[in-house]
């Protein structure tokens, strides 16, 4: 059975309707039936939502209010039709006669030469049956056009008359409005289920309360907290919630819940409230998965204490020192020269601690612009600042609460920034921007800088009261060229990270390889690391002495005042283009990671190590 029915008042539109019906293929059922039946004839299409009518039979099955009525009518061309049946029957004064819900853009009054017509629209059977008998006394008039029941009562009155039909035009666009009202109703439908559905299953209650306080919905889990007697509602919640449009914790029986009352103003008057609450329980555990969550995106430790490669005597009290540290809670210093592997140690020490299940957050000091590290560090709330979330933000401190934040470069960050700080480190608390709430924080701290504080806090550019809440426990890294029997075996395991297994011995000649074995390695092992990810690209060649110096950046460790600083590129003056690109790329490879060389000329992967290779 079809949503959709057609009632014909006539059979010439019963003809056309399933005609059309069946040209386009659509499920629309059809009837005839008059105005005396028609609601005996429609009760049985129990299914039907969208009822398409004509005249008297759309007026009655609109009253009744049951169905959703699309009304057929009648086109100018369609009244014309009409009036030329009565001219040719010789008429000259014609009067259009039918239900004002049939015709559409027609003029009450017009003439067509010497004929002339008077169109009048009645509301119902009784209006348009005194209209002709009016027309008759008046003898105003020599022919009807109308609907069914002016045509029918027109010939009991001796008038010429015709009927005036609905063309196809007409019955097709009632269907398509029809079919466009089906498609709104099954789309709103699917909405309210949906938005029924995410009612019914999210994990906060909501109960809708009327003026008097009465809920008037309610979701599942209102039922399983309160079960099926509300009265709670008025006699606990409600006069708590009174007066008050923030967060409340109350008690019900043995459950505790955080409520939210929402007041839904209609007409600036308050006409129902909204309650919406959760479990506390609930709550707690939300909060413990995400923070496990925050793993996922990438806030852990990678690296143990048995990830760290060494055989150098000073680097393994290093790490005896650094697990022992690793037992407490205390705030960490770790110092050292740049590529000594700062974070790596900060990441063991956090994965040996109490808190290696918990957030770990590293910070590059140095790589925040100092107008965003506010937000950044203690985040902010929702309309805090022109262009903040709506949401408003996390701060790096509050991502890492029960856990590790890691803080290199400390001696980059601005003095008003320690400031705010050394407040975290004391009061264990955080407000963020905009926010009038203050969170407690349990959170462990260790700084990282290659810098000296000492001399810094000398000079006013570091706070005195910093340095000493953060040097509690302080390690420092030996720099490569002091570790010694590291350097060789450090490049051989990266070299065969980098080229599945293979020994870097192969790839180079025996100059070149004591040249690697007498280095100093200024850069650390961040430079060592890249020096054998770069003899990884020339593995199908040999690497000589000469290739190996330009590799390595003491080749460019002069001690007179031809060094250039991090900003400069020293190109030979004779050289080709191709060379001058080689030049370039190995320069900016030892000071920086392939990725970082990368992101700085706007190239692939393999268009660097394409463009740095030697021409054979």
């Amino acid at each position: 059975m079809s949503l959709i029915l057609f009632v014909a008042p006539t059979l010439a539109i019963d003809k056309k309707a399933k005609s059309i019906i069946k040209q386009r293929n659509l499920d629309i059922d059809v009837i005839y039936s008059q105005d005396a039946k028609v609601i005996m004839d429609v009760a049985p299409f129990t299914e039907t939502q969208i009822i398409i009518a004509r005249g008297g039979m759309a007026k009655t099955l609109e009253a009744q209010g049951k169905h959703t009525i699309v009304h057929i009518g009648a086109a100018f061309h369609d009244v014309m039709q009409a009036i030329e049946e009565l001219v040719q029957k010789g008429c000259r004064r014609i009067a259009v006669v039918m239900r004002s819900n049939i015709i559409h853009d027609v003029r009450r009054h017009f003439r067509l030469g010497d004929i002339y017509v008077e169109v009048i629209p009645c509301d119902s059977r009784e209006e348009i049956n005194a209209t002709i008998e009016r027309l008759a006394a008046e003898q105003s008039v020599d022919g009807i056009a109308g609907c069914n029941i002016a045509a029918a009562y027109a010939s009991e009155c001796g008038f010429r008359h015709t009927l005036i039909d609905s063309s196809r035009e007409a019955i097709s666009s009632a269907i398509d409005e029809a079919q466009l009202i089906l498609k709104n109703k099954e789309q709103q439908t699917l909405r309210l289920q949906q938005v029924d559905a995410v009612i019914q299953n999210i994990t906060e209650g909501v109960v809708v309360l009327s003026e008097e306080g009465e809920p008037v919905f309610s979701n599942r889990l209102s039922h399983k907290v309160f079960g099926e007697n509300f009265a709670a509602w008025k006699d606990e919640v409600l006069p708590r919630l009174q007066g008050t449009n923030g967060e409340q914790i109350l008690e019900v029986g043995k459950t505790k819940i955080l409520c939210h009352r929402i007041p839904l103003l209609v007409n600036q008057r308050t006409q129902r409230q909204i309650v919406i609450f959760q479990e506390v329980e609930h709550i707690e555990k939300n909060a413990r998965t995400v923070r496990s969550s925050l793993y996922q995106k990438g806030l852990y430790a990678k690296m143990h204490f048995s990830d760290i490669m060494t055989y150098a005597d000073t680097m393994q009290r290093t790490i005896q020192l650094a697990e022992r540290f690793a037992r407490t809670d205390a705030n960490v210093l770790i110092l050292g020269e740049t590529g000594t592997g700062k974070e790596g140690m900060a990441q063991s020490i956090h994965n040996a601690s109490r808190r290696a299940d918990k957030p770990f957050v590293s910070v590059n000091c140095a790589s925040i612009p100092p107008n965003l590290m506010e937000s950044e560090f203690f985040g902010y709330v929702d309309g805090a600042f022109t262009g903040a979330r709506k949401s408003g933000k996390k701060g790096l401190f509050e991502l890492a609460h029960q856990g590790t934040i890691f803080l290199d470069e400390i001696g980059e960050l601005p003095l008003d920034i320690q400031g705010r700080l050394l407040r975290v480190l004391q009061e264990h608390e955080i407000r963020r921007i905009g926010d009038e709430r203050i969170l407690p924080l349990d959170i462990r701290i260790i700084c990282a800088t290659n810098r000296d504080l000492v001399k810094m806090v000398q000079e006013g550019t570091f706070r005195e009261d910093l340095y000493y809440r953060i040097n509690v426990l302080r390690l420092t890294l030996p720099p490569l060229r002091e570790r010694h029997g590291d350097a060789i075996p450090l490049l051989d395991y990266y070299y065969r990270a980098f080229t599945d297994g293979r020994s870097w011995e192969k790839a180079v000649t025996p100059k070149a390889r004591e040249l690697l074995k007498r280095y100093d390695w200024p850069g650390n092992i961040r430079e060592l690391r890249n020096v054998a990810e770069v003899l990884s690209c020339y593995d199908d060649m040999l690497v000589d002495e000469s290739q190996m110096q330009a590799f390595l950046s003491g080749a460019l460790r002069q001690e007179d005042t031809d060094k250039p600083d991090q900003e400069s590129i020293i190109l030979p003056l004779k050289t080709t283009l191709p060379e001058a690109e080689r030049e370039i790329i190995r320069q900016l490879l030892l000071r920086y990671s392939p990725e970082e060389v990368c992101a700085q000329l706007g190239i692939s992967r393999v268009t660097l190590w394409r463009k740095a290779k030697p021409k054979e």
